[in-house]
């Protein structure tokens, strides 16, 4: 009995130090392609990362509108979970905000938008791959 009453408070304590990360591989646009589009979702960190590099003929593309437009780029966004979803932080202003929605079982993400209180839900990206692990703290 007293090796459980030992054992049990380490078993609690060991499940809180798993992170779970979650990737979201080769993902793809019917816009643009890409030579890397991969997003790593580190749900202890309520965290995600973007790192993409756009294909030649994509950046090309984007560079005569923009020319501020990089080929490669790294950016971050808070998410968080609800329900069997992920979901980033807001976007944007009260009128018009963004959000992107990653589903698990669908290997997808999607992209809600609000303007003026209407809301739309696009499909932005199929992902080939998922790939995910726990990390141990």
């Amino acid at each position: 009995m007293k090796k459980i009453l030992l054992i049990l408070p380490f078993l609690f304590l060991s499940q809180n130090l798993i992170a779970e990360i979650i990737i979201f591989k080769d993902c793809d646009n019917d816009r643009y392609s890409y030579d890397k589009n991969e997003y790593t979702l580190d749900l202890e960190k309520k965290l995600m990362t973007r790192n993409f590099i756009y294909s030649e003929k994509t950046f090309e593309e984007l560079r005569r509108n923009d020319i501020v437009t990089k080929k490669e780029n790294i950016t971050t966004k808070g998410v968080t979970k609800i329900n069997n979803l992920i979901v980033s932080e807001i976007a944007g202003y009260p009128a018009f905000y963004t959000q992107l929605i990653f589903n698990e079982k669908e290997k997808s993400i999607k992209i809600k938008t609000v303007l003026n209180k209407t809301e739309g839900v696009s499909l932005i990206s199929n992902c080939k791959e998922i790939i995910k692990f726990n990390k141990e703290a």
